[in-house]
């Protein structure tokens, strides 16, 4: 079955897991296959990832302590300041809606299927990023839609996060 287009009003990237120890992510243009970011996980006791650019700049950053009570994943922008932060309860399994609490206020709800790649964020209650693996018979890789004025890279980051979030639940 062939990927639909991305809705008007929406851009269209393809996101590809490379397997190893640190779940990294290569991200294409499904038009030209061009590389346009790069998610570098890293290996250890927290998680932790860089999403760089094209140009191989970092633009975000996440760190995690899913061993911690609670767990949760911070956010950084390029220069370290936190743009969001995911907790989780005490004793929270897996669900199908998590919170992303930005620092500007608006929280970001995620809702759908985390463990198949197949989930919504929204912000004031309108869709801005669909993450889904549903048009995609390949394992583990999947479609990301970011609505236009959405970063990108930080659909990205939140991405990752939740893929470590539920590999590590």
């Amino acid at each position: 079955m062939a990927l639909p287009p991305a809705p008007a009003g929406w851009t269209r990237f393809l996101v590809k897991s490379k397997f190893g120890a640190g779940r990294d992510f290569a991200v294409t243009d499904p038009g030209t296959e061009e590389q346009l970011y790069f998610v570098d996980g890293k290996v250890g006791i927290q998680p932790k990832a860089e999403i760089r650019g094209g140009g191989n700049d970092r633009v975000y950053r996440v760190k995690g302590s899913l061993l911690g009570i609670p767990k949760h994943m911070t956010i950084t922008d390029a220069m370290g300041a936190e743009v969001a932060s995911l907790r989780a309860k005490t004793v929270s399994p897996i669900k199908s809606k998590m919170t992303l609490e930005m620092v500007s206020g608006e929280p970001w709800i995620l809702e759908g299927s985390f463990i198949e790649k197949n989930y919504t964020i929204r912000s004031s209650g309108k869709p801005i990023v669909e993450i889904s693996q549903k048009w995609i018979t390949m394992r583990d890789r999947y479609a990301l839609d970011v609505a236009d004025g959405v970063d990108p890279g930080l659909a990205l980051a939140v991405l990752w996060a939740v893929d470590r979030w539920v590999e590590r639940d």
